[in-house]
């Protein structure tokens, strides 16, 4: 579908800021850090679009919208549909999302057959009505045509990373790209920040936070993660963190990211001025908590739980009903063979003597 720009004369519509989640490197938290900046934007009362633009669809997991999206990211590439349409409302009053779908695999190369893919989704989310603040889109690691596709329609971009040797390679390669899309398909796309995720207290996480402070020092947000296995729970039970735990540390420093990211990089709040949002993730995990829960036991009994109450649990009992089984009849084979041996005992002689001499006769 179209807007007919060229016919229809209608306002300009303010536009979102679109933020970009984005590595190179897979699994550095760019779905972590998508799905909880954006419901830490809305808790500082924006209106905020999060996209799953990675083919894994991890960041529409999180969300309890299996039954109610109709419409996601593969229509609107498709244009089948106008971005207004394609939105989904979370359970979190302020917060929408374009769903994912694994599709976006065959669809990357069939966008790209058609030319100007990596334009398209700058296009595509252009709002005629109702634009919100903010659109997060958690993009796929690597740079294929999607993440390309992602960057080119980006304002600003957020780069997470692990503490590791191989982790700060992967942010020197980022920024590698970063460039190369500012010199080529999007002049205007700006660094949002670099942010540090999971950082153990020990040599490891220290040394890497001091080495990326110290080679970019005017690029790192002033909000900092430390490891919290909250956050892996969460993962665990497909949910936002700040959900799982809206008093947790975690929590409290994804809505100082926000702010950073409504404010500018470096600058804070005091408690006062986060209090609301806090107080809003509190409410919210209260209010989704059954559903969550019931999504959970849900789950359970489909066979799909990826922690270690679901499949698993019931693979162990399969197993050991069926040593159970086992143990059973190698039970019976020694009960029969001990009333075989007794029945020769008494009638195998004179049988077996009638049957010899059957045969000698």
């Amino acid at each position: 579908m179209t807007s007919h720009e060229d016919v229809f004369d209608t306002p300009q519509a303010r536009q979102p800021t679109i933020l970009s989640v984005y590595n190179q490197k897979g699994g550095v938290g760019k779905t972590t850090t998508s799905v909880n900046l954006a419901l830490s934007l809305a808790a500082l009362g924006k209106s905020v679009v999060l996209i799953d633009f990675d083919p894994q669809s991890s960041a529409t997991s999180n969300f309890l919208l299996r039954d109610k999206a109709k419409v996601g990211i593969n229509d609107l590439l498709r244009q089948e549909t106008f971005v207004e349409d394609a939105i989904t409302p979370t359970a979190f009053d302020g917060l929408s999302m374009i769903v994912g779908a694994r599709k976006l695999y065959s669809l990357e190369h069939a966008l790209d057959s058609r030319g100007g893919s990596q334009r398209g989704l700058r296009k595509a989310l252009h709002f005629s009505r109702n634009p919100p603040d903010y659109v997060v889109i958690d993009c796929p690691p690597a740079l294929g045509h999607l993440a390309a596709g992602a960057l080119a329609a980006s304002d600003r971009l957020v780069v997470p990373v692990f503490p590791g040797r191989y982790a700060l390679d992967g942010l020197r390669r980022t920024l590698q790209v970063v460039e190369h899309i500012q010199n080529g398909l999007n002049p205007n796309l700006s660094l949002a920040g670099i942010l540090m995720l999971s950082i153990t207290n020990d040599e490891v996480g220290r040394e890497s936070l001091t080495q990326l402070r110290n080679e970019f020092p005017d690029l790192m947000f002033r909000t900092a993660f430390p490891y919290d296995v909250d956050v892996v729970k969460a993962t665990y039970r497909r949910m936002p963190a700040s959900i799982f735990t809206p008093e947790g540390r975690t929590t409290a420093r994804f809505v100082a990211l926000a702010w950073e990211i409504i404010h500018g990089r470096g600058k804070t709040a005091d408690d006062a001025q986060l209090k609301p949002a806090l107080e809003r993730i509190q409410s919210w995990h209260e209010a989704t908590d059954t559903s969550y829960s019931a999504r959970r036991a849900s789950s359970i009994d489909e066979g799909d739980e990826p922690s270690g109450g679901g499949s698993g649990a019931r693979q162990a009992e399969r197993a050991q009903s069926g040593r159970g089984g086992m143990g059973a009849g190698i039970v019976g084979l020694v009960i029969g063979l001990i009333a075989g041996f007794a029945l020769g005992a008494v009638v195998g002689q004179p049988v077996l003597g009638k049957l010899l001499a059957g045969l000698g006769g």
